[in-house]
């Protein structure tokens, strides 16, 4: 368990400092800034692999089966992915909560509300783009409070959506299932690729 914690957590930096550089230093990710952070998040748990099983032959003293290659491997990337989430989770709440704020106010909500009227940008204007030509001059009060009441339903759903993404992407318990939850994946990917490198290498 050494061998994994110590290099899953060596190779966390990298993409924790770009994590922090695009939160702190930018005021706003990209599309290419966020494929770049994947790339670098994913091969750095990639090199962790790489060094704990090698690592992991180095101190065996029986020949390690492939099976226990795949299973170090995946516990790797798992261990990785269970510390970064730790650590976003930690930034979003703790750290700068601002960050998530900002978030939320700037880029998710506008997102999710061009979603349902691509003419909007926040929520007053698609409230507002919903009640047009809805007012109590032309409509009887109860036609009006209907559509006012089915305006209301709409923007708590947008409310809804926004607070379930936002709970996804910043809790803590969120952070951790994102990240932990594709590192299998990952890991079986690269633990078959070191496997191979090093059997042929050392055979």
């Amino acid at each position: 368990m050494k061998i994994l914690f110590k290099w899953a957590a060596i190779f966390v930096i990298p993409g924790t400092l770009f994590f922090l550089y695009l939160n702190e230093f930018t005021s706003g990710s990209t599309d290419e800034q966020k494929a770049l952070f994947l790339v670098i998040h994913y091969l750095s748990a990639g090199v962790a692999v790489y060094f704990t099983l090698t690592e992991l032959k180095k101190k065996s003293i029986e020949e390690v089966s492939f099976m226990r290659y795949m299973i170090t491997g995946i516990l790797s990337t798992v261990s990785h992915g269970l510390i970064f989430g730790i650590l976003s989770g930690f930034y979003y709440n703790v750290v700068s909560p601002d960050a998530k704020q900002n978030y939320v106010e700037n880029i998710l909500t506008p997102a999710i509300v061009r979603g349902f009227d691509s003419t909007a940008n926040t929520k007053e204007e698609y409230y507002e783009h919903l009640m047009k030509g809805k007012d109590t001059a032309v409509l009887l009060p109860e036609r009006f409070a209907e559509y006012q009441k089915a305006a209301q339903d709409s923007i708590a759903h947008i409310d809804e959506v926004i607070n379930k993404i936002a709970q996804k992407n910043f809790s803590f318990s969120g952070n951790v299932i994102s990240w932990v939850g594709f590192a299998p994946i990952i890991g079986m990917l690269f633990s078959v690729i070191v496997t191979v490198f090093i059997t042929k290498r050392d055979g």
